[in-house]
């Protein structure tokens, strides 16, 4: 009986130090001294059942934990939500009630095929695909067919709006019959210079292109612009950062990103602009390398916004970011990346402590795009209360970060928690992408509807 018991624990501190080795690639954290901990606990507990179990005990003790070991990092980290929840935004995060909490409404993840509903499938071309969806999430296909769409907008009907900047349109789909697929596709202006962001303001569609930005007026809801006027065509020209996103804010005007190109030095350059009723222009924010994605928080009326870092320093080295604008805020390209690192060339540490931080640091290439609140999504908390982020991705081997749509949880007053869980991914399968996420937009039928640049359709993402 004390040899039984012997062995028992003796096996205990020998599974004990496997499984921290095994864990060690989930944490957060790691370091030298978890490391020898590990192979030490490893080491004696080899030695001990050798010594007082005979070496015999070693062909039992081995395997039994090694099983045991593998077992609980595959209960605590199954293999589908390892990669789902992004624990490096926070390291304290899983330490956290609402964190827990969450994770109980959201997991397990599972494995949902995408069908292709019969009125769509001359459109689409990608064969039989499935997608990793959180519990309570369901993906469908709204519209294919699509050459390369863009970004989305609704108007006060719920007709969904997206550009298609390869052919240089905006077209309307339109689900007649309310059961979540497009029934029609109406073309309402074409000629367009790539067009990107979509914005609706006061019934009149704005649209940003490579150089300007259009209103289009269709007074009575036939899809056919009565009146398109230019409102601005000073944007500097473009060779990379062509795309702009739009937005309404809460003062009612329009705002509208600008990228950053490398050796131009215009003044509307890596900005957030404010256009005006009244036909001015200022700066909001500068600073900003890449932003594709804005939005406005529904309570606080602040404006949110994605940056995409550059690659100067390497593919892994700056960080993408999401941010909470402020007026005259610098945000730190070329001077600074990450938290307020400065840059070898230019920044400095005085430089970089005016600047201001992001609010979520997001792993290099994920290549955040369109955003979006949850106050208006039909289903439960806490999908009501997340801020909804595309993360696009870039196809730098398998070290993908993006592909995934990433719900951000927002607390009751609004205030970001600091840490995000994915709720759909797979569009990448082994360092191989079949689809692009670009934008994201709530319709008025409180579903999410996500643009796929590389499949040309939109999805429509359901909640619980």
């Amino acid at each position: 009986m004390k040899i039984i018991i012997r062995f028992a624990l003796l096996t205990l501190l020998l599974s004990t130090g496997v499984f921290i080795t095994m864990a060690i690639p989930f944490l957060s954290f790691s370091n030298s001294l978890l490391w020898f901990l590990s192979t030490f606990m490893i080491g004696a507990g080899l030695a001990l059942v050798a010594k007082h179990c005979g070496r015999g005990a070693l062909l039992l003790a081995i395997p039994i934990s090694v099983l045991s070991a593998n077992a609980l990092v595959v209960h605590i980290w199954p293999p589908l939500v390892r990669n789902s929840v992004l624990r490096a935004f926070n390291e304290v995060a899983k330490r956290d009630d609402g964190y827990r909490q969450l994770r109980k409404q959201v997991l397990p993840i599972t494995l949902q095929s995408l069908e292709v509903p019969a009125p769509l499938q001359q459109g689409w071309n990608h064969g039989e695909r499935a997608l990793e969806v959180a519990h309570g999430v369901s993906v469908s296909l709204f519209a294919t067919g699509l050459n390369q769409p863009y970004a989305l907008a609704v108007n006060e009907r719920g007709v969904l709006f997206v550009s298609l900047p390869k052919v240089g349109q905006v077209v309307a789909l339109v689900d007649k019959d309310g059961d979540g697929i497009t029934e029609e596709t109406h073309v309402i202006a074409s000629g367009f210079d790539r067009p990107s962001g979509l914005a609706f303001k006061k019934g009149v569609l704005y649209v940003a292109t490579a150089s300007r930005v259009f209103a289009l007026h269709d007074n009575d809801g036939d899809f056919e612009v009565e009146r398109q006027q230019v409102i601005y065509d000073q944007l500097p020209a473009a060779k990379h950062h062509w795309a702009h996103a739009l937005v309404v804010g809460a003062d009612q005007q329009l705002y509208l990103s600008v990228g950053a190109e490398v050796g131009d030095e215009h003044w509307q350059r890596a900005s957030v602009l404010r256009l005006s009723d009244n036909g001015s222009v200022t700066l909001h924010a500068t600073g900003l390398y890449d932003c594709q994605g804005l939005a406005v928080h529904p309570k606080s009326g602040s404006i949110w916004a994605t940056d995409d870092g550059p690659e100067l320093l390497g593919f892994y080295v700056h960080p993408d970011e999401l941010n909470v604008l402020v007026v005259d805020g610098d945000y730190g390209w070329p001077f600074c990346y990450g938290d307020r690192l400065p840059d070898a060339d230019l920044g400095s540490p005085e430089i970089c402590r005016s600047t201001q931080s992001s609010i979520l640091q997001l792993p290099a290439n994920a290549s955040p795009r369109g955003l979006a609140f949850g106050d208006q999504i039909k289903g439960s908390s806490p999908y009501q209360s997340m801020l909804y982020m595309v993360l696009q991705g870039a196809n730098y081997g398998k070290r993908q970060q993006g592909f995934r749509l990433m719900g951000v949880p927002l607390s009751a007053e609004g205030r970001i928690l600091g840490w995000g869980v994915d709720l759909v991914s797979g569009w990448s399968v082994e360092g191989k992408p079949w689809g692009e996420p670009t934008d994201c937009v709530v319709g008025a039928d409180g579903a999410l509807y996500v643009t796929d640049q590389r499949a040309g359709c939109v999805y429509q993402v359901s909640f619980e």
